[in-house]
């Protein structure tokens, strides 16, 4: 099933995170995807994710598709202006890739390339808009297209720490709606409670909201994510699991699974994101039942 009916069926979602390879050498990159087949319904290919260069997203979109997985394309508003943006998605439009969904982009400051220059042309909600427009036939300049793309666009909702960031995330979502959105993603998901309050308050916008569930990879990383990422709040509990566990990955991977399965009735769906380790995938979808 498409991935734009799958969303319209109301089904719970599970999209896998595919990270493009530094370099050309994709074995790995489809070696993955292999496993994943008919085990998720999409595999989201970021546009070098926190700054770092990495092969083209549009390319390794197309690989997944060949290799018979769903792929959604994510478009970086940070590294390319409104032409080349705008001419990436004619481009995935050629390709079959229907998927697309809008970010900001980290800064450059956390990357590889740290002379590199951001762009900015546009924010993601103006993306977004462009994007709905090339679907209508028209481009940003109000010139007439020569055939017509036809996506199905989906956004990012950023981080929160308080009740007034909550309202304003609510608001962009709101916005990326009314812009052509037709699914949300939500950032990694540690406190249910308080990721209960954002999908209560999302559901009057009609679109599905997709919870982010991150792979913890050791107690070093828990704790450097509640010290420094905003609104993050792994528990203590959560910490000393993986900190007194006999197998640490082992034990990552059921915690993952464990909040896969507390989503499924909170939500539209999740997003696995694994940070490098893709080879575990597998483990945590047969963990949560799939």
């Amino acid at each position: 099933m498409a991935w734009a009916d799958k969303l319209k069926s109301g089904e719970f979602v599970v999209v896998a995170e595919m990270e493009t390879p530094k370099g050309v050498d994709i074995s790995n990159f489809v070696a993955h995807a292999r496993h994943l087949k008919g085990r998720v319904d999409a595999a989201l290919v970021p546009d070098m994710s926190f700054a770092v260069m990495r092969l083209s997203a549009l390319v390794g979109a197309t690989v997944l598709k060949e290799q018979g997985l769903e792929p959604i394309v994510q478009f970086n508003c940070r590294d390319r202006n409104r032409l080349a943006l705008q001419s990436d998605l004619l481009g995935a439009q050629v390709l079959g890739l229907r998927n697309i969904m809008a970010v900001e982009g980290e800064g450059v400051q956390m990357g590889d390339h740290l002379n590199a220059k951001p762009v900015y042309d546009l924010s993601a909600l103006e993306f977004l808009e462009a994007a709905d427009g090339l679907c209508h036939g028209q481009d940003m300049a109000g010139q007439e297209l020569l055939g017509r793309t036809k996506f199905c666009l989906g956004a990012h909702i950023e981080r929160w720490g308080d009740p007034v960031g909550l309202s304003l995330r609510l608001a962009e979502a709101q916005a990326a709606v009314r812009k052509g959105a037709s699914f949300l993603v939500a950032p990694p998901v540690f406190d249910l409670e308080a990721f209960a309050v954002l999908a209560r308050e999302t559901r009057s916008l009609g679109v599905p909201v997709i919870a982010s569930v991150l792979l913890l990879k050791s107690v070093g990383m828990a704790r450097y994510m509640n010290q420094n990422l905003l609104g993050t709040n792994i528990s203590e509990g959560t910490i000393k699991r993986i900190r007194t566990a006999s197998d640490r990955p082992a034990e990552c991977v059921k915690i993952a699974a464990e909040t896969v399965r507390e989503l499924q009735s909170l939500c539209g769906g999740v997003l696995l994101l694994t940070a490098g380790w893709e080879s575990r995938l597998p483990e945590i979808l047969e963990a949560a039942g799939y």
